[in-house]
């Protein structure tokens, strides 16, 4: 009888399929991770070094476009926070599937009783994909460096901005007092705490 060869068509269908596989098998892994419970920072009490602050849309996102300068110096993966006339935005890149794809989830800023600031996930664009709010949470968070005082809940489709927590090792405190995204107008709350 006489032995068959294998093809080489044979081993690379073998080695797409594996492949394949392996990628399927991770976005199942990432997409079934547990979630992680996020405990909110209390505020710091109000004294007489208190003063607040009146910040512009075009200040917040001054502010925050210099602190993630300085966050993602070393970093590789990118990304902006941009508050704009209706939403508050997190705009990316990010590589799926081997291709280059542009992000951008879109938040309703709200304040929070401990001064800090909840974004409500409200929109998602990622290129021309269709996938699940959630799902791009999840991976963010996964891949992307965030603050230790950033917080995504990807159930609730939240990000905390705990500033209570951000201001811990600061000599001055941060407390949101405000959030008006019609006006573009933001009370930001700074206290020194007392020695």
């Amino acid at each position: 009888m006489k032995k068959i060869k294998p093809s080489l068509w044979k081993w690379l269908f073998i080695g797409l399929l594996t492949i394949n596989i392996a990628v399927i098998g991770t976005v199942i892994y990432q997409g079934t991770a547990p979630l992680t419970n996020v405990v909110e920072t209390k505020a710091p009490k109000s004294s007489d070094s208190s003063l607040e602050l009146v910040l512009s849309r075009n200040q917040v996102n001054t502010l925050s476009s210099n602190y993630l300068n300085q966050f993602l110096k070393d970093k590789t993966i990118k990304y902006q926070f941009i508050v704009g006339k209706k939403y508050a935005s997190v705009i990316g890149v990010t590589k799926f599937m081997g291709v280059q794809v542009k992000f951008a989830l879109n938040f309703v800023p709200e304040k929070t009783s401990q001064g800090n600031v909840i974004l409500h996930a409200k929109s998602l664009s990622v290129g021309q994909l269709k996938l699940p709010m959630s799902y791009i949470m999840r991976y963010i968070k996964k891949n992307y460096t965030l603050p230790d005082w950033v917080s995504l809940n990807q159930k609730k489709r939240t990000i905390l901005l705990d500033l209570n927590k951000y201001s811990q090792k600061k000599a001055i405190n941060y407390h949101v007092n405000e959030i008006n995204m019609d006006q573009g107008q933001f009370r930001i709350g700074l206290t020194i705490p007392k020695k």
